[in-house]
């Protein structure tokens, strides 16, 4: 979760620092106010992308050891233990955004709760207040005080530039930024980012009135004869505001020729924070290597030929009679032409494995530890009798620890016989006089039963 926060930080203060360089002092008030929306969007949501990258790999075995879960009940904890620095955290976070959320519905509550008349003006709904209180706009009503009428009528400069900021739907952008905050208070760039989207929106306003050829001068007199009477209401727009300054330059500044320049330098900077912001992985893709193929008898001297009733010599009938029956398996060694029994299996292969252990305190513990015995399995286990050919393999290898620490009760499930057979071998070889530590429940040992899953693949 740090690691979310930290790149949602670093990504949205990026963008608004390429916004500061190179679009806010241009007159593309429009496309700027989308592009803050857009930067906001963007590095919220951008550590939340996953970007999978193929991974090219020619086929070689590899094991892989699945993690021995075991299944255990849950025991009764102290309370203390359970308020750790997690539950610390999320008790802050929640309680201020607590303070947040009770924050913004006192603001909104603050206007609407406002006493005036409302009236329609122009098709405008305005609602005229009893304190003189300079202009300003929320939603889709216009807030002004009586004494900015004369005669019932409104100063046209002061009703363009506040049914601009409501026919643009600006609260809307300040709104969206305000829940934003509720939920990730933890970004201080959100403060930044709402006081470039209101100036922002000063510049759309100021703009949408100038281009009905009111008289810069008289307009900008206008606007500081109402600074005096600025109240601070956090979520209106109102006619004056303290970046004045800002709003005279822009309403003299020319579109400059490098602006589309500026805007297609947006481009690389996107790519590069998509790049570095995604959560990269990579899925691997099988290029499957074939074993190399030579069909020449007088190359391939030693072969083994199948045996079959047809093929069979008469002291080999009864070893065929065997290796017709699964529950009599054999090891067998191929020595030239003629096979040989090495060792028989005395053991049968349960079909299923043995029921769930119940829970104990203390699981079994392998000399050395668990890694030690994953170690000898993979030491242990022969590649060597696969082709590479047979895809994914998997098995779970299961035995008995008893109260003692002797295992026994071996067996393995799996859809490849012959990996089943080779990783039951393997887990029997390394457990060859090996004494485990036995599992405890109440302070006595008890049996269990040991699930180890295994993997085999082939990959570069």
């Amino acid at each position: 979760m740090a690691i979310l926060i930290i790149k949602i930080i670093v990504c949205s203060s990026l963008l608004l620092l390429f916004y500061q360089i190179f679009l806010a002092r241009e007159k593309i008030f429009q496309f700027n106010r989308f592009f803050l929306l857009a930067a906001i969007l963007f590095a919220y949501s951008i550590p939340f992308i996953v970007f999978d990258v193929p991974n090219f790999k020619e086929t070689k075995s590899k094991l892989i050891f699945g993690e021995i879960v075991p299944v255990l009940q849950k025991t009764s904890v102290s309370n203390s233990t359970n308020f750790n620095v997690e539950n610390i955290l999320v008790t802050i976070y929640i309680l201020v955004s607590l303070f947040f959320l009770v924050k913004f519905f006192l603001s909104v509550s603050k206007i609407l709760l406002l006493k005036g008349e409302i009236r329609i003006y122009k098709t405008r709904k305005i609602k005229i207040l009893e304190q003189n209180e300079a202009p300003f706009s929320f939603l889709n009503t216009i807030y002004i005080g009586r004494k900015y009428l004369k005669n019932d009528k409104m100063d046209e400069r002061i009703f363009l530039h506040e049914n601009s900021h409501i026919i643009q739907k600006h609260s809307i952008d300040i709104l969206f930024l305000e829940i934003l905050k509720i939920f990730s208070w933890f970004n201080p760039l959100l403060f930044f980012y709402k006081k470039a989207m209101i100036i922002n929106h000063e510049f759309i306003a100021d703009e949408y009135v100038l281009r009905k050829n009111f008289d810069i001068r008289n307009y900008q007199y206008l606007i500081l004869d109402e600074i005096k009477n600025t109240q601070r209401l956090a979520l209106s727009h109102q006619f004056n505001f303290n970046e004045t300054k800002k709003r005279f330059i822009m309403m003299t500044t020319k579109t400059s020729k490098f602006s589309g320049v500026k805007i297609l330098a947006l481009l690389p900077v996107l790519v590069i924070l998509f790049v570095s912001f995604t959560n990269t992985t990579q899925s691997e893709v099988v290029i499957e290597r074939k074993p190399k193929e030579n069909n020449s008898a007088t190359e391939r001297k030693d072969v083994a030929l199948p045996v079959t009733q047809n093929t069979v010599k008469t002291e080999e009938k009864e070893l065929l009679k065997i290796l017709q029956k699964p529950e009599n398996a054999v090891h067998i060694k191929m020595d030239t032409l003629k096979p040989t029994v090495v060792q028989k299996i005395s053991e049968s292969f349960p079909p299923a494995p043995p029921k769930k252990n119940e829970s104990v305190d203390v699981l079994p513990a392998y000399p050395g530890g668990i890694n030690e015995f994953r170690t000898l399995v993979n030491k242990n286990f022969n590649t060597a009798i696969f082709t590479g050919q047979e895809g994914v393999m998997k098995s779970t290898i299961y035995f008995t620890i008893d109260e003692s620490g002797n295992v026994s009760n071996f067996g393995s499930v799996g859809d490849n016989a012959k990996f089943n057979e080779e990783a039951l071998r393997s887990i029997k070889y390394s457990n060859q006089d090996k004494m485990w530590t036995p599992a405890t429940k109440d302070g006595k040992n008890v049996a269990y039963v040991f699930n180890m899953p295994l993997t085999m693949y082939f990959a570069k």
